[in-house]
């Protein structure tokens, strides 16, 4: 049996990493997966019909003292017992608590090592204790691997998976995008002329969106006709509307909020555009090469893998709004560049990042 710990209390990437393997492992393997009773979760919930068992963790359990948490998570692994241990993302107590229980293996997916930590002495010692716990770790990325450096500890790279099918479909009859109007009011789609530059992105400040607003002016003053479409939503977005409507850009800058229809929004970009500051193997910008859309990005994370400059799209210094501009003004005044690079991603997304591929090596890797 393999029991799933999650601890966090929102839904974004890695909980999608989470309900793939789970689905995947249907039919296959018994599974118990353990997370925060929390709204933001509740596509967990959906997954009681693919046969997992779902226990429900108490917010104030998973918020609170690290020692009572990982003392409920020892109970939960030794009343289980499981054959292997599967922590889904870096959470100390919950490696701890897997291996005070006597559990067989235990695994965690490393998603961020980039990710810059700030924690106090109490948080840090935990963390030196999961450590020493010694879990095998999964890497969604050979550039995290290398860069995590943890030669003492057995180290995989699985990555991570997609429904390229569905982005690939939406790539090939790809409409329009919504168009902008004033900031924070996004509008229902409709067919409009001018270059796209677009992103999907949670608005926090590691995806670096304030350096896209800077970058709208530089771009603009070229051309014109060009359009901005950020969809996601997050705690920066009243500061990034009200940085729109300081550059004098808020009439060019649609903010469409979290939506449904991400692949057919991502179709409809002439360019994708993602600043981040730190990532993981960044599956915003695997989607957007699936839909056969020419990316610009930083080389951060496992971005560096997946868009190699000059081949599979362009890349640009962290921070650097200048050198974002002018790599966006690149791909719209050159669509013979944009076609190919875009055409190439494509083909490197498609082989490499299905969802079968990502769950079958993960149950590799539960078999030893």
């Amino acid at each position: 049996m393999i029991l799933y710990l999650h601890g966090a209390p929102a839904f974004g990437a890695v909980e999608r990493y989470v309900v793939q393997l789970v689905e995947g492992l249907a039919g296959r393997e018994e599974a118990v997966l353990a997370f925060p009773d929390v709204p933001e979760l509740e596509p967990f919930r959906r997954l009681a019909g693919s046969g997992v068992r779902l226990v429900s963790l108490s917010p104030e359990l998973v918020a609170g003292p690290a020692p009572r948490l990982a003392a409920e998570l020892r109970r939960l692994v030794a009343r289980e017992r499981p054959w292997v241990v599967h922590v889904t993302d870096t959470w100390a107590p919950a490696l701890v608590a897997a291996r005070l229980a006597g559990a067989r293996r235990v695994l965690v997916t490393h998603h961020t090592p980039e990710l810059p930590r700030q924690d106090n002495l109490a948080g840090r010692l935990w963390w030196a204790l999961a450590w020493l716990a010694r879990p095998e770790v999964i890497y969604t990325s050979e550039t995290d691997r290398r860069g995590d450096g943890r030669r003492l500890l057995r180290t995989h790279v699985v990555e991570l998976g997609i429904d390229l099918e569905r982005f690939a479909a939406a790539g090939a009859t790809s409409g329009t995008a919504a168009a902008p109007g004033p900031a924070g009011a996004g509008r229902p789609p409709r067919a409009a002329a001018g270059a796209v530059v677009g992103t999907v992105a949670r608005l926090a400040p590691q995806k670096g969106l304030d350096v896209l607003i800077a970058a709208a002016p530089l771009v603009l003053a070229r051309r014109p006709d060009a359009r901005f479409v950020i969809v996601g939503d997050g705690e920066q977005r009243a500061e990034l509307e009200a940085r729109a409507t300081a550059a004098g850009v808020a009439d060019h800058v649609a903010f469409l909020g979290a939506r449904d229809d991400v692949p057919e929004q991502l179709a409809a970009l002439d360019v994708f555009v993602l600043p981040s500051r730190f990532e993981g193997l960044c599956l915003a910008v695997i989607e957007a090469q699936a839909a056969g859309v020419p990316v610009v990005a930083t080389p951060v994370g496992g971005i560096r893998e997946t868009v190699v400059p000059g081949e599979t799209g362009l890349l640009v210094p962290v921070d650097d709004a200048a050198a974002l501009a002018e790599a966006i003004l690149t791909l719209l005044d050159d669509p013979a560049l944009a076609a190919r690079l875009a055409a190439a991603a494509q083909r490197r997304a498609l082989a490499r990042f299905a969802v079968e591929r990502m769950v079958e090596r993960t149950v590799a890797l539960y078999g030893g």
